[in-house]
């Protein structure tokens, strides 16, 4: 192992960092609106022009002081922004944390240049910040994740913590270096080495293979949820009211359709403009959420129709309390375009089995009652 060229580790290094480059950039380029994809294209970045800034100085006497400094910085800045970006694409968007993670960069600079005149020391100070921020990203990447998720995310989530374990090890040998002048930090050098190379790759393919699922499950969830509201949309709710019935048959367990439509809603409209309107669907579907109980569910049709599976209402008295139920939680005064608007609706209720026994029986028997309290209200 000491027979390998420093020089020529960095530029092996440097060139297979190249090219995990220029993949996590074409993975930005393609997925720009997913977070967490440019800050790790910024550490892909980073760590490459760290490595071939070393391939041309590196044992060249006065100069290699220089060089550890800005090779060092910019290997933790490059570790900074892969935590950065692994909060990002879970989810853990904040600005001022960005702002804050700035002031690491003076910090960082300082670091290695305090420590530049002592190999040991060098590595110790470096991988002392290093590793736990590796550690950190692999556990930011599966926290809190199952399933499919948790195997993909692993997957990326694997080879930062093998580097930052390496890097803990390295410390630790050096810290033994220091108590121990004898012993060589040669080996464990060679070893960062090499682990780090190998994770560069696995980590662009993990980070590829989590982008390419969390692209996919957005097209599932468009092709399920009502983009304006979020709700479910026409096709989860057809499939929804196939299993629930399904399910209903099988264990004998009431359940009751409503179908919610908006009155006067052209009127908002007509009067106040379609982005209006849009605000106005937006907050009775969250009005909508806040009513449903755990087992319950609710979904846009289209238009100012909604509809709602309301589970354990097996007769007229129960119906017509979840009707009033929800009526109460829908009604209500709306702030829209400076202007107060009354939301009112109406709501149709069907009972399974007594209404209906197949899908088209409960939401012909639930429209025809909407009409019938629409009227009632009106």
């Amino acid at each position: 192992m000491n027979s390998l060229s420093i020089p020529t580790l960095f530029l092996v290094i440097g060139m297979v960092s190249a090219m995990c480059t220029l993949i996590t950039f074409m993975l930005w380029r393609i997925n720009r609106d997913m977070a967490g994809v440019f800050p790790w294209f910024l550490a892909a970045l980073a760590n490459t022009a760290g490595f071939f800034a070393a391939f041309p100085l590196a044992g060249r006497g006065g100069v290699e002081q220089y060089l550890t400094v800005f090779n060092n910085s910019l290997a933790l800045i490059g570790a900074a922004l892969l935590l950065e970006g692994a909060l990002q694409f879970r989810g853990h968007l904040s600005l001022r944390r960005w702002r804050f993670g700035l002031l690491l960069i003076p910090l960082f600079i300082a670091v290695a240049w305090v420590f530049r005149l002592d190999p040991v020391a060098r590595h110790l100070a470096h991988d002392v910040l290093s590793a736990p921020l590796m550690l950190a990203v692999a556990l930011v990447m599966v926290w809190r994740t199952r399933g499919p998720a948790f195997r993909v995310y692993g997957l990326a989530a694997l080879f930062p913590a093998l580097v930052g374990l390496v890097l803990l090890y390295r410390g630790w040998w050096a810290l033994r270096v220091t108590l121990d002048p004898s012993l060589s930090i040669d080996a464990p050098r060679a070893i960062a080495f090499l682990v780090v190379m190998l994770c560069l790759m696995g980590w662009t393919f993990g980070i590829t293979v989590a982008c390419y699922f969390r692209a996919h499950l957005s097209t599932l969830q468009l092709a399920i949820e009502d983009v304006l509201t979020g709700l479910p949309n026409r096709r989860n709710i057809d499939e929804t009211l196939r299993r629930t019935l399904r399910r209903a048959k099988r264990h004998a367990e009431h359940f009751a359709v409503l179908l919610v439509d908006l009155n006067d809603f052209k009127q908002v409209n007509d009067r106040f403009g379609h982005q209006a309107g849009d605000e106005l669907l937006v907050e009775v579907a969250r009005r909508l959420r806040g009513f449903l109980r755990e087992a319950d569910f609710a979904g846009r049709l289209g238009g100012d129709e909604f509809f709602v599976i309301v589970h354990g209402v097996g007769d007229g008295v129960s119906a017509r309390r979840a009707r009033e139920r929800l009526r109460a939680a829908l009604d209500g005064p709306l702030e829209v375009c400076g202007e107060t608007v009354a939301v009112r609706v109406a709501v149709g209720v069907a009972l399974w089995p007594a209404q209906g026994e197949s899908a088209d029986a409960l939401m012909r028997a639930a429209d025809a009652d909407m009409y019938v309290d629409k009227t009632g209200h009106s």
